[in-house]
């Protein structure tokens, strides 16, 4: 018996139980952690941005004065060599994230609308990041008429009309497997993205090519998807960590350590991006 009960203790001590039933000690809290990654373009020479040609609407012209509006498919810092506008978001299907992995900060969808403004006949932001339940409200800050045609997937497409100083609210109802493309039919120059995901964890790098996302589970294999609009298919080689890896469509697969976790810098090629 003295074997038996012994063998028991060793047991209970194992599965952190207590004799008396479970421990509360031994239940481990869930531990938080924030991403940072900058992604770079792996090359001396910049893409250079081209003029947008305005002309057929004066009034577009007219909102630029003496600068030249210039194309947002693909921007790069020339000193820092940092890209803008390349997103990361959780993958729809392999992302490994449930809800209870949300930190409770950020359990419900904003009550703020994301805003998606016509301004100086281009859309700003250029990409934009909203969460199923979440609304995007169209402005028009411009003093000629658009329209938003959202492409979507999974919510209900729609194509409103924006007159001057009005804007048009829009719910989503369901997040999104790509990003969704806007576009002015009015302005066939004008075009910008908005991504939908599941959880609030998605984000654009800046003008410097930083990216951040914060309160992500720790210690928890998580799969984004690396998404840039110029992409030549899918982004897949790159130098990270100091190492050329391959990203199988696009994805990439961490696991964070509590707290601040700067992954450093993703080197990325020309021949990675539409030429």
């Amino acid at each position: 018996m003295r074997c038996l009960s012994a063998r028991w203790n060793r047991l209970a001590l194992t599965l952190g139980l207590g004799l008396f039933g479970a421990s509360s000690s031994t239940v481990m809290a869930q531990e938080w952690a924030d991403l940072q990654i900058t992604f770079v373009y792996d090359s001396e020479v910049v893409p250079v941005r081209n003029p947008v040609a305005m002309v057929k609407d004066p009034v577009c012209v007219q909102a630029w004065g003496n600068a030249t509006p210039l194309a947002e498919e693909m921007i790069v810092d020339a000193a820092t060599k940092g890209i803008k506008n390349i997103a990361l978001y959780p993958d729809k299907k392999k992302s490994g994230l449930e809800a209870g992995d949300v930190h409770p900060s950020l359990a419900n969808p904003k009550a703020e609308p994301i805003t998606l403004d016509n301004n100086k006949c281009v859309f700003v932001p250029h990409v934009a990041v909203a969460r199923k339940g979440e609304t995007v409200k169209v402005l028009n800050s411009d003093q000629t008429a658009h329209n938003a045609n959202f492409s979507f997937f999974n919510n209900a497409a729609v194509n409103p009309l924006i007159p001057v100083g009005a804007f048009k609210n829009i719910l989503l109802t369901e997040s999104e497997t790509a990003p969704t493309p806007v576009d002015c039919n009015v302005h066939p120059w004008m075009r910008a993205y908005l991504i939908v995901s599941e959880f609030p964890y998605a984000n654009v790098s800046d003008e410097k090519g930083v990216l951040k996302i914060e309160k992500l589970p720790a210690n928890k294999k998580i799969t984004f998807k690396v998404w840039h609009e110029n992409q030549n298919k899918s982004i897949t080689n790159v130098n990270f960590g100091g190492a050329a890896i391959e990203l199988s469509k696009g994805l990439l697969e961490v696991t964070l350590k509590p707290g601040m976790n700067d992954l450093g810098p993703m080197k990325i090629k020309p021949d990675q991006f539409k030429q």
